[in-house]
């Protein structure tokens, strides 16, 4: 590949920056005084648990 020269590589850069951004992984909160959520490892296990009751009947 040619080098660049600096106007393209600015360009390359705001290229780069208009590009959508990943998305957050947390739950967004509307509520300001809703508690925080946290997560820990009887929440993975609890998790786990809800998923395996839904896949049998009761």
């Amino acid at each position: 590949m040619a080098s660049l020269d600096d106007k393209s590589i600015q360009n390359l850069v705001k290229k780069m920056q208009k590009q959508a951004k990943p998305r957050n992984l947390e739950a967004k909160t509307y509520d300001a005084t809703a508690p925080k959520r946290v997560t820990d490892a009887q929440d993975e296990e609890r998790e786990r648990m809800f998923k395996e009751m839904k896949r049998r009947e009761f």
